[in-house]
């Protein structure tokens, strides 16, 4: 392997892991001190320990950058950061407080499929037969999902707001690429991250209570080693400063498609070892979001050719 061809796997792999240990590290919170840590608190924490990092990150950057951008790219950059924040993060804890590991890590496996949808509607490429059987099948899948749950609703409402994150998912990766490779990725992430986390922040500032898992990170190790070593250096700060520089290298599909393949194979693994049950609906609904999954990634090798010799426009 060249090179160049480790360099984009470890990001591949960085940002697989980092995104498919998030749902068993957040439920581990949760077990450690249910008292402190519920879906709201554990998202304020992670933005009260990483917003003064990326606010550092960002001030130096900018001074050593100096990036000149077009009012749009900010906005873009701006606006990447309220999805990262409310719609990926906040979004993200609440869900995975209402739903299952193996759930999450389905839900989460789709979006490839939704975000090379939202890259083709964005900068108006066509979608092929591919693509619309992908999203045939990913709706079917997660429609399984949801009739799989027969204990309540609350199984049901986590779902839903996995939805809600895959939106928001998919409009945070077009507008990264959307910035372009005019500015460093490493700057792109730190005005992110400053803007996520304080979005994330102001939420809590309204909510009661959300602020009551801060010091709690510290009670034992090993929740101090899932949050600082998954929540925050792994997810927050690896997972998404490498997807940001695979966007730029491959565009959205790609860099998407390999990442979430990494990850739904960490969170399926995850689930297993945490003995969660498996109902034949929610075993049927893999089947179908992995087949989603595969009908998305059937054309990516020959396409992979033709963007290295520069034949195709990248999304």
């Amino acid at each position: 392997m060249t090179r160049r061809g480790a360099f984009d796997a470890a990001l591949v792999v960085s940002v697989g892991i980092g995104w498919g240990l998030l749902a068993p590290a957040t439920k581990a919170l949760f077990l450690a001190t249910p008292a402190a840590f519920d879906g709201i608190s554990v998202a304020v924490a992670r933005a009260v320990w990483a917003f003064p990092i990326f606010l550092i990150a960002a001030a130096v950057l900018l001074l050593r950058e100096r990036p000149h951008l077009s009012a749009r790219r900010w906005l873009a950059i701006v606006g990447g950061g309220v999805a990262f924040g409310i719609g990926i993060t906040f979004v993200f804890s609440v869900a995975a407080a209402h739903t299952s590991i193996s759930h999450l890590s389905f839900l989460i496996g789709t979006s490839p499929v939704t975000n090379s949808a939202a890259a083709a509607l964005a900068f108006r490429i066509p979608l092929g037969w591919r693509e619309r059987t992908a999203l045939a099948l990913g709706i079917l899948g997660v429609g399984l999902l949801a009739a799989s749950h027969t204990g309540g609703s609350a199984g049901l409402y986590g779902d839903s707001l996995m939805l809600l994150w895959l939106a928001a998912f998919a409009i945070y990766a077009v507008l990264l690429r959307y910035v372009g490779p005019g500015v460093s990725p490493l700057f792109t992430m730190s005005v992110v991250g400053v803007v996520s986390m304080g979005a994330v922040i102001l939420v809590g500032l309204a909510i009661p209570g959300a602020f009551r898992g801060v010091p709690h990170v510290l009670d034992s190790p090993s929740s101090a080693a899932w949050f600082f070593g998954e929540v925050l250096i792994g997810s927050t700060f690896v997972g998404q400063t490498a997807y940001a520089f695979a966007v730029q290298r491959f565009g959205v599909s790609i860099a998407t498609i390999g990442a979430e393949y990494t990850a739904l194979t960490v969170g399926i693994t995850a689930s297993v070892v945490w003995h969660e049950p498996w109902s034949p609906l929610t075993i049927a609904a893999g089947f179908i979001l992995i087949g989603a999954l595969g009908v998305t990634f059937v054309r990516l090798p020959a396409s992979a050719r033709r963007l290295a010799s520069g034949r195709v426009e990248r999304f």
